[in-house]
């Protein structure tokens, strides 16, 4: 439902030309109307000129594309790329250019709000993602200091500084600009701020340096993931050496802490990385995938006073020890997102297992158990695990070996009660699948299933909840996995750094196995 006053602004802007020119007659209060407008319709000439001449003291995305009283529609995840262009373009014109109708206020422009989605909405279907975004934005910065030098502008460019607010993402290709835009900081009028900031495929000296640039104290989310090789003495002098007040989320690359490699004086060293983490009193959020922490839990959480309330433990290897501390620990009592796949969970600790979502339930929404072993002989021990979290929102199952049946007697107990469920992902049961697979299933066997049986199967879980009243319930089975915005947008480079590192492992190997044949021709010449 679209107020009088939005369906003005619409009528405004299909003016053509005539919009342009009275834009100056339009009073300031209007602005945010013509703003959502013209990003709704595609008119990006005028949201340009619309930010060039903004009178308003915030750009505030979230205010101004999501639900509104005069316009319903949530416009944050749309990333349209020609409307965005044009906002980013608009903002380096708005320095640039000397004040017209309303005097210069603007000193804050937040674009955190934008979501990426697989499914865009806006009529051109281009996207400008994260990483484009980043790149844009420090492009308008550059260009902008370069349009000052040239002492052709208007002395009030000289006079503005504005904080741009955005979810950052800086890997190899787009280091070099976003480092000279951090550098250009203190004098450029378009100060950038990072509040998330995640960095892939970069050199660890890369990382370092772009992270000291960066006003870490303004970082509230640190994602550090795929191709940058960090690992645990790294992890203790980025720490160490760099402060986060700020920091609420921090997740590390796969295999980043890995006890096994630890040597003898570095016992200490999870204790000492838990004590940093500690002095960050708002960090509540930690994804630590694919690190083996076997047997050395505790030693990284214990020392943390702030609660986590999302954690991502997925192939970490622990055991019946981690697990019997973390169902006891201060953590337990808080969490609202818990990952534990991986583990064999009813093989290795099914008692300290049940004891964690007891000691959850209040507050779990989301749990996720992928690849956990859990068999049709561990549903009725699961439900029973399960039954105590009615306050979840969000159960994913993929990579269990279960069978229709079991699958059943599970959606019956999930419809029967959890009045906040709304998304669930199942595995393809395992009947589907020829006998001779085992599990966990390889890529190779993974999509190998008898489609026409999985079809009745889900048509049979969707019908347990549309009786109970619960067909707004989600249920799907995302075999390749969920749709990564991010992933999606660099894959290329991701692609290329992981080729560069198989042929750098491969070479290694080589040069081994050359050396060694060398040595025993050496050996035998001598004999």
């Amino acid at each position: 439902m679209k107020s009088l006053r939005f369906l003005a602004a619409e009528a405004f802007i299909h003016t053509g030309s005539s919009a342009k020119e009275n834009l100056s007659c339009v009073s300031f209060n209007l602005y945010p109307h013509l703003f959502k407008a013209c990003y709704l319709h595609e008119q990006a000439d005028l949201l340009q000129l619309l930010v060039k001449t903004w009178p308003l003291s915030e750009l505030n995305l979230q205010r101004l594309l999501g639900k509104t009283a005069d316009c319903q529609a949530d416009l944050t995840s749309c990333t349209c790329r020609l409307c965005l262009g044009a906002i980013l373009t608009g903002l380096k014109e708005y320095v640039l250019s000397p004040p017209t109708t309303y005097a210069k206020s603007l000193h804050v422009v937040d674009l955190t709000a934008l979501k990426d989605v697989e499914h865009q909405m806006c009529p051109c279907q281009s996207t400008l993602g994260r990483w484009a975004r980043t790149h844009l934005l420090t492009q308008m910065c550059y260009e902008t200091m370069v349009a000052m030098q040239a002492n052709n502008v208007s002395r009030s460019a000289f006079e503005t500084s504005i904080d741009v607010l955005l979810n950052g993402f800086i890997t190899g290709r787009n280091y070099e600009l976003v480092a000279q835009s951090f550098l250009l900081l203190r004098f450029c009028p378009l100060k950038l701020r990072f509040v998330s900031f995640r960095a892939d495929s970069l050199a660890l000296k890369q990382l370092f340096y772009v992270l000291r640039l960066a006003e870490p104290q303004s970082i509230s989310k640190l994602e550090i993931v795929h191709n940058v090789p960090l690992e645990a003495p790294h992890l203790e002098v980025l720490l160490s050496k760099v402060e986060f007040p700020k920091l609420k989320s921090l997740t590390l690359p796969a295999g980043a802490l890995d006890v096994r490699r630890l040597g003898a004086d570095e016992d200490d060293l999870l204790a000492t990385i838990g004590n940093l983490l500690a002095q960050m009193t708002s960090l509540t959020e930690l994804s630590l995938g694919f690190s083996t922490l076997t047997g050395h839990l505790r030693r990284l959480l214990y020392p943390l006073n702030t609660p986590i309330l999302s954690l991502e433990l997925a192939n970490c290897c622990l055991n019946r020890v981690d697990m019997t501390y973390l169902a006891n620990s201060l953590h337990s009592e808080a969490l609202v997102r818990l990952d534990i796949s991986g583990h064999d969970i009813f093989d290795s600790f099914p008692t300290a297992f049940h004891k964690l979502l007891s000691r959850s339930s209040a507050s779990l929404a989301s749990l996720v158990l992928e690849e956990c072993g859990i068999e049709d002989q561990h549903m009725d021990a699961f439900v029973n695990a399960l039954s105590c979290c009615q306050g979840l929102a969000e159960l994913k199952l993929l990579g269990n070996p279960l069978s229709s049946a079991a699958l059943r007697h599970l959606f019956s107990i999930l419809s029967a009660a959890f009045p906040k469920l709304r998304y669930i992902e199942v595995p393809v049961p395992r009947e589907c699948y020829p006998e001779d697979f085992t599990y966990p299933l390889d890529d190779s066997s993974l999509l190998r299933y008898n489609m026409g049986m999985f079809q009745e199967v889900r048509v049979q879980l969707m019908g347990i909840l549309a009786g109970a009243g619960k067909s707004n319930v989600e249920v799907c089975t995302p075999l390749m996995g969920a749709y990564d915005p991010d992933i999606n947008e660099t894959s290329n480079e991701l692609g290329v750094s992981m080729l560069k590192s198989f042929n750098n492992v491969i070479g290694s190997f080589i040069g081994t196995i050359t050396e060694i044949d060398n040595r025993r021709s050496e050996r035998q010449k001598e004999n």
